[in-house]
């Protein structure tokens, strides 16, 4: 059993992480259609140490991402859309232990809450084959559980990484197909409940103590999103059910894959 860590002034109180992060996309409904390109953004954090702070708890940590690129749309049914505008914005806050495994290895455990909203802004588009396109807002409610180790080594750098998966709760899929009215008919927008899915994280983290300033971090990172079929909602045109069983009355399973790059300083 790993015994519960001895405080480590280096370690303790307040901390703040703060840089820019570059990541490529890709979006997925098998067999229906891709999105792929590259986000840029920034991303920061707050931790706070003290021994014993919540019984077991003594680690806290809120961090948030904000992210915007642009996508190229591919579809064998619709065609091509290319230079969509997307965006990202994810809030967290997660409880975790520090434990001492050997020689100066600290492994965390930790669990919270996360906000995620992806922005796909289509809206006015139209593809190679004529389609339409329009907004969409993905909303995720869940919860982190993952592990975080770091490692002292000399000369003042220190190494470590992270596992984590994502438990969904909830989300809804705002789709703005009013957005499509211009074409001579009249679409309802629907919200598409989410339930089911999950998400994966993981990371490795490189420091290296900059003196005065700070740490260094560098972090090649890893995110990705499974989520289920959405509940069925009615496809509307001109105030009427559409008939059409061809018509998207879900939200397809979908998959968000994300490889990047965060280049941070830590003080």
């Amino acid at each position: 059993m790993l015994p519960v860590l001895q405080a480590e002034p280096s370690r303790q109180g307040a901390h703040f992480e703060i840089g820019p992060e570059i990541s490529t996309i890709t979006y997925e409904e098998s067999g229906l259609m891709e999105e792929s390109g590259i986000m840029y953004g920034i991303s920061g954090s707050f931790t706070y140490r003290a021994e014993n702070m919540l019984g077991p708890i003594d680690m806290v940590k809120v961090d948030g991402t904000a992210a915007w690129g642009e996508v190229d749309y591919t579809s064998p049914i619709s065609g091509r859309i290319d230079g969509i505008d997307d965006s990202i914005f994810e809030a967290r806050v997660v409880l975790g232990a520090d434990l001492k495994g050997k020689g100066t290895i600290i492994i965390t455990p930790y669990a919270g809450f996360g906000f995620r909203q992806l922005t796909d802004d289509g809206g006015g588009m139209v593809s190679t084959n004529g389609a339409q396109a329009y907004d969409r807002k993905s909303t995720y409610y869940y919860s982190p559980v993952g592990v975080e180790i770091m490692s002292d080594l000399e000369n003042g750098w220190s190494i470590g990484g992270m596992f984590e998966f994502d438990i969904f709760w909830d989300g809804t899929q705002d789709t703005y197909f009013s957005d499509m009215n211009e074409t001579g008919f009249t679409y309802q927008d629907v919200a598409y409940d989410q339930n089911g899915g999950y998400g994966l994280r993981a990371s490795v983290k490189v420091c290296k103590d900059m003196g005065s300033t700070g740490k260094l971090v560098v972090e090649p990172f890893f995110r990705y999103w499974d989520i289920d079929n959405s509940e069925s909602e009615p496809f509307v045109v001109n105030g009427v059910p559409s008939g059409d069983p061809n018509a998207p009355t879900v939200e397809p399973r979908n998959s968000s894959t994300q490889f990047g790059l965060k280049v941070a300083l830590l003080f």
